[in-house]
C-alpha cells in the first residue's frame, strides 16, 4: 500500500498505526537480506526509518510518545549509518568522471574505495544488522499501542504548516555565503515536507501530486549536493594522490551549480505566505477530517 493516508483509515491512529506497520515490517524484511545485498538493505532501512520520522512529525502535536520514538528510530537507524556510506564516495566520483577518461584517476579511485570497503568486515556487519534488528522489532511491537490525540484537522495542520513554512525559512538563509550545514538542514525541512505531501496527496491528488514530483526533485538535488559535501571533507584529507586536487575543483564546481538550480526551483516552490498552502490543502482533508 502506498505510504498514504487513506480515506480508509478511522482515524489518524489507525492511519499511523497501519503505516508504521508497513515501514517498520519492510525495514525488518530488509535486515534479514543476505550479506551481498548489505548496500541495497542499508538503504532501505534507512529510508524506512525516514519515512517514519516524517509520519511522526506530521502527527507530532497529537503523538505523546513523539519525542521517544523519534529518538528511538534515529538510533535504530544510526546503527548502519557508517555502513551506509560505502559506496558513496564512489557513486560520487564516477558521477563527476561520466564524461572524462576515468584512466589517470584510477589510483585515487583505488584509495577512495580501499578505505570505503574496509568498513564492510562480515562479522561487524552481521553484528551490527542483528543489533539493528532487535531495535526495529521493539519498536514494532509498541507501535500497536501509538495514539493520536486531539481533533484530526488540527493534528494535520499542524504538522503540515510546520514543515511547509521551515522548509521555506530556511531556504531564505541559503543565499550567498551559505554554508553546507544550512544547505544540508534546509534538505532535511525539504524532505520533511516532501513525505508530508505523499502522506496527504490522497485527499488532492491533482493538486497534491504535481507539487510533490517538484519537493521530490528538490530533495534529490540538496541530496546530490550533500553527497558532495561528504566528497569534498575526503578529498581534504591529505593522505590522497596528487589527482584528488583536480577532483576537488570539480566537486567544488559541480556542488555550485547544485546549489544555483536548487535556490531557482525552490523559489518556484515556496511562494505565498506561510498559511497559503497548508489552508488550500486542509479544504480538501475537512469532510474526511471531521468524521474522526
Amino acid at each position: 500500500m502506498a505510504y498514504r493516508i487513506q480515506k480508509s483509515d478511522k482515524s489518524l491512529t489507525t492511519a499511523l498505526r497501519r503505516i508504521s506497520d508497513e515501514q517498520l515490517g519492510r525495514a525488518i524484511a530488509a535486515n534479514g537480506r543476505p550479506p551481498e545485498e548489505a548496500d541495497e538493505a542499508i538503504h532501505d532501512i534507512r529510508k524506512r526509518c525516514k519515512k517514519l520520522r516524517g509520519l511522526f512529525r506530521l502527527v507530532r502535536s497529537g503523538f505523546d510518545d513523539y519525542a521517544d520514538e523519534t529518538r528511538a528510530v534515529r538510533d535504530a537507524a544510526r546503527l548502519s549509518s557508517s555502513l551506509r556510506d560505502a559506496g558513496v564516495l564512489l557513486k560520487t566520483f564516477d558521477a563527476l568522471l561520466a564524461e572524462t577518461d576515468p584512466a589517470p584517476y584510477a589510483v585515487l579511485r583505488e584509495a577512495l574505495g580501499g578505505e570505503t570497503y574496509a568498513e564492510l568486515l562480515p562479522d561487524e556487519l552481521s553484528e551490527t544488522l542483528a543489533t539493528q534488528r532487535l531495535a526495529l522489532k521493539e519498536i514494532h511491537a509498541r507501535s500497536r499501542d501509538w495514539k493520536v490525540r486531539g481533533g484530526t484537522g488540527t493534528v494535520l495542520y499542524a504538522g503540515l504548516s510546520r514543515s511547509w513554512s521551515r522548509a521555506a525559512r530556511d531556504m531564505e538563509a541559503t543565499g550567498s555565503g551559505a554554508t553546507p550545514e544550512i544547505f544540508h538542514d534546509w534538505r532535511k525541512r525539504v524532505k520533511d515536507h516532501w513525505y508530508h505531501s505523499r502522506l496527504l496527496q490522497g485527499f488532492w491528488p491533482a493538486g497534491i501530486r504535481p507539487h510533490r514530483k517538484a519537493v521530490k526533485e528538490l530533495s534529490e538535488l540538496l541530496g546530490r549536493y550533500q553527497d558532495l559535501t561528504v566528497f569534498l571533507e575526503r578529498l581534504d584529507q591529505a593522505d590522497l594522490p596528487s589527482e584528488a586536487e583536480d577532483m576537488r575543483r570539480r566537486a567544488v564546481a559541480r556542488r555550485d551549480t547544485l546549489a544555483y538550480e536548487s535556490r531557482a526551483l525552490g523559489a518556484k516552490i515556496f511562494q505565498g505566505t506561510p498559511e497559503d498552502l497548508p489552508d488550500e490543502w486542509a479544504r480538501h482533508w475537512r469532510k474526511w477530517a471531521s468524521s474522526r
